[in-house]
């Protein structure tokens, strides 16, 4: 169960760089030279996820907010799954003690 807290954990930290990517995207949009970015995930080899931030070509306000909206998403999911797995922990543990 810390394995698929773990997984999770790494999943809660992806989507919170997506949010902070869109954010930053949508905060510096009139800002002269500013390279926006977005966020690039792959799947690590014990099932949790990678983020890192590429550039992106897009910073109109209508893509960053669907993108705010995803990562949102992607974020509640990922703490569903973290919330169960702590369940699941505590009763574990409650059954042995």
């Amino acid at each position: 169960m810390i394995d698929a807290m773990m997984k999770a954990a790494s999943g809660i930290q992806a989507a919170s760089l997506w949010m902070q990517s869109t954010a930053s995207n949508v905060a510096n949009s009139n800002t002269k030279n500013y390279q926006p970015t977005a966020v690039a995930n792959r799947t690590t080899p014990d099932g949790g996820v990678s983020a890192r931030l590429v550039p992106s070509p897009r910073t109109d306000l209508e893509t960053q907010m669907v993108s705010q909206m995803q990562a949102s998403t992607a974020m509640k999911a990922t703490m569903s799954v973290f919330s169960a797995a702590g369940r699941a922990y505590k009763s574990l543990i409650d059954i042995i003690a």
